[in-house]
C-alpha cells in the first residue's frame, strides 16, 4: 500500500507513455527490477474511481492487493484493454491513467455497461506494483494471507466470547435468572425435571422448542400455537411437531448438541447460547444477525 503514497499528488508529474493501441498512461515512478516476466503474478495495490470522485475499488480498505496473472501473448493482442499497460509493468512501478467507462467495460472487462453509468464517464486508475511472484511465491503468499485471516478470525472470536459473556450476565441479572454454566460457556436453566437417563451420542432425539435472540424477537418454533401467537406461522411448515436429529453429530448448532445431552426424557430447559456456540460471525437470517446470542426454551420429548 505504501507504494501508492503520494500517487494522487504525483500522478501528473511523471512521464507520459502510450500503448500500441493509443492508451495513454503516466509513469509516476519506476522500480529497479525491470518488466515482470510473462507467466508471473503482479501484486497490485489499486485505487480506481469515477469522475464524480466515487471510489469503486481501494485495496487499502480490504488490506489485500489484487493478484493478476500476466500473459504477454494474450495481453498484447487486446487492443484498447488496460492489460496493454500492465504488460510494461514491474515491481516497484507506479502508474496512473484515465479510461472511459465504455472502453473499460467493453474492451477490458468484456461486460455490458451498467444502465447507471454513461459511456462517457471517465474512470481514473492509480496503481502500484507491490511485488512480482512466481507460482511458488504465490502459494507462499496465499498461505501467509490464510494464516493472517485465521489469526484475525480467532482474535475476533476471542473478543466476542467476552462480549457475549457480559451481555448474557447482564440479561440474567436484570431478569433475576439463576443459570448454570458449562465449561464451553453455555448457560442453562432446568425448568422441569424429566425421568431416566440422558441421550447418548448418535441417538435420535425429539425436541420441541421456541427460539428468540437475546433481548430480541422470536424467530422459530416447533409448536404451532406458539408460531401463531408470535406471528411465525407458515402453512409451508406444516405439520408442526418436535424436531428430530441425531445428537452429538453436528446436525444442529453446538449449543444444542451440548444442551440437549444434559436433559432426560420429559425435561424442559432454557438455553442461553453464546454466538460462538450458535452461528458465530455468520448472519443466519434477518432475525439472526452476525454474533447473535440465542435463547431457546426446549423440551426433550423422547429419544431412541
Amino acid at each position: 500500500v505504501m507504494i501508492l503514497v503520494g500517487l494522487f499528488q504525483a500522478c501528473n508529474s511523471g512521464s507520459e507513455e502510450t500503448t500500441p493501441s493509443g492508451l495513454k498512461y503516466t509513469v509516476v515512478s519506476r522500480g529497479s527490477e525491470g518488466v515482470a516476466p510473462s507467466g508471473s503474478y503482479l501484486m497490485l495495490n489499486m485505487i480506481y474511481k469515477d469522475d464524480t470522485d466515487s471510489v469503486w475499488v481501494d485495496t487499502k480498505d480490504s488490506g489485500v492487493p489484487i493478484m493478476i496473472f500476466k500473459e504477454d501473448s494474450v495481453w498484447t493482442k487486446k487492443d484498447g484493454s488496460i492489460q496493454e499497460i500492465f504488460v510494461e509493468l514491474g515491481k516497484g512501478d507506479s502508474i496512473s491513467f484515465d479510461v472511459s467507462a465504455n472502453d473499460l467495460f467493453t474492451k477490458t472487462w468484456q461486460a455490458p455497461l451498467p444502465p447507471s453509468i454513461t459511456p462517457e464517464t471517465m474512470i481514473s486508475f492509480f496503481i502500484g506494483v507491490q511485488d512480482v511472484l512466481d507460482e511458488e511465491g504465490l502459494r507462499a503468499w496465499q498461505q501467509e494471507m490464510q494464516s493472517k485471516q485465521m489469526a484475525k478470525m480467532e482474535e475476533a472470536a476471542s473478543e466476542q466470547v467476552a462480549i457475549d459473556e457480559e451481555l448474557i450476565n447482564t440479561y440474567l441479572s436484570e431478569n433475576n435468572i439463576d443459570a448454570q454454566t458449562t465449561e464451553s460457556g453455555l448457560r442453562y436453566v432446568i425448568t422441569q425435571e424429566g425421568e431416566g437417563p440422558t441421550p447418548e451420542v448418535g441417538q435420535t432425539v425429539e425436541v420441541n422448542y421456541v427460539g428468540h435472540v437475546l433481548n430480541g424477537e422470536f424467530f422459530d418454533t416447533s409448536i404451532k400455537e406458539v408460531a401463531q401467537e408470535k406471528g411465525l406461522y407458515s402453512e409451508q411448515r406444516e405439520p408442526y411437531g418436535p424436531l428430530e436429529f441425531p445428537i452429538g453429530q453436528g446436525a444442529v448448532i453446538s449449543g444444542w448438541d451440548e444442551g440437549i445431552a444434559l436433559l432426560n426424557k420429559g425435561a424442559k430447559a432454557t438455553f442461553y447460547i453464546p454466538s460462538g456456540l450458535a452461528y458465530g460471525a455468520r448472519a443466519r437470517s434477518a432475525q439472526i444477525p452476525a454474533n447473535s446470542i440465542l435463547v431457546f426454551d426446549v423440551e426433550l420429548v423422547n429419544f431412541k
